[in-house]
């Protein structure tokens, strides 16, 4: 067996294995197992196992499922792949200490959980200035204007901040 990305196509599942594995998504600790011709039965390790889950669920709402091996360690172009920006803004990040990394060489690389890291934790970051800048459409005009002041003033002192 290969190890190359594969997209998998949305199918009729049966509902019986969609009942059972949306069941425990909650990760209450139910193991899954495989039953493997010729063998004992295997329990799936909790990643696997979370993998499947995500995978089923996809699946059933339609979606195509793909499966991308990736090497534990990353190039920057790898890095800037995965965070959706340029190679230069990688170097930037690496080179302020955003995110770990080693020299091989001449060549950096980033551990893959060091990037998921930085990648989750700058999300986070997002959500959390999206609600906090949230606007109550339903307060009066003076208000919503006084709000955009501050949340105005509040990005001009991140972005000064960030520039020192």
């Amino acid at each position: 067996m290969s190890v190359l990305e594969q997209t998998y196509m949305p199918t009729a599942l049966d509902a019986d294995l969609v009942a059972a594995l949306e069941g425990d998504a909650t990760g209450n600790g139910e193991r899954l197992f495989l039953d493997v011709a010729g063998q004992a039965r295997v329990a799936l390790p909790s990643s696997l196992a979370s993998m499947l889950r995500q995978a089923v669920q996809a699946m059933n709402e339609g979606l195509a499922v793909t499966i991308r091996p990736q090497t534990r360690q990353l190039s920057t172009t790898q890095v800037a792949d995965l965070l959706g920006v340029t190679r230069p803004t990688v170097v930037k990040l690496l080179e302020s200490g955003a995110i770990p990394y080693v020299r091989v060489g001449t060549h950096r690389r980033v551990d893959l959980p060091d990037a998921l890291r930085y990648r989750d934790s700058r999300r986070e970051a997002q959500f959390q200035f999206i609600a906090d800048t949230a606007i109550d459409d339903e307060q009066p005009p003076d208000e919503l204007a006084n709000q955009m002041r501050s949340v105005r003033a509040k990005v001009a002192q991140q972005r000064k901040a960030a520039r020192a």
